[in-house]
């Protein structure tokens, strides 16, 4: 449940001045214990006039159009979700302008994981980078939806070599999937 007082503090806050917010449908005290309450925030988008953003446990295309519809709320954003498939965000607004969903290709999500280690190779350096990375190569290799995506995962993570960690998630997009594409 959000904090009761959310939507008399969002109306104060409007009327200093804010020209959105964003709404979280959990508070600080629950972190991720349960699910985030999307009809809450609505509470908050019928006390004030300025567009509101639903925000919480946003995983899917299904998510998203109901926590609008559950919310009231004038858009969505994403945050973990995106973690290991950034074109996530991407996926929903195409959704949303053309009412499908939008082409899945493995090749998009080892271009994305291939750049996204590339790039934080280059900010923190090889040792930082790699170890930085692993989270994010791990949520790559876990939702590649591969047979052996749990022991890619694993020598995704132990890593220390850049050029091993390349090698890897190559071979991690070359293996065969869980369920073959229709």
């Amino acid at each position: 449940m959000v904090n009761r007082s959310m939507p008399r503090n969002s109306a104060a806050a409007e009327a200093e001045g804010i020209a959105m917010l964003t709404v979280h449908g959990r508070t600080r005290c629950q972190f991720y214990a349960s699910r985030a309450d999307w009809a809450a925030i609505g509470a908050v988008k019928k006390a004030v006039s300025i567009p509101v953003v639903a925000n919480g446990d946003c995983a899917s295309l299904a998510d998203a159009a109901s926590m609008l519809a559950q919310s009231g709320a004038d858009a969505v954003m994403i945050g973990r979700s995106a973690i290991g498939r950034p074109w996530f965000v991407g996926d929903v607004a195409h959704y949303w302008r053309r009412a499908k969903p939008g082409p899945k290709h493995r090749q998009r999500a080892q271009s994305a994981a291939l750049e996204h280690f590339e790039t934080l190779l280059e900010i923190l350096g090889p040792g930082h980078g790699v170890r930085h990375a692993r989270k994010h190569l791990a949520a790559y290799a876990e939702l590649a939806g591969v047979r052996d995506g749990a022991a890619f995962r694993q020598r995704l993570v132990r890593l220390e070599c850049p050029s091993a960690v390349r090698v890897t998630l190559c071979q991690l997009f070359d293996s065969p999937l869980l369920i073959e594409a229709a």
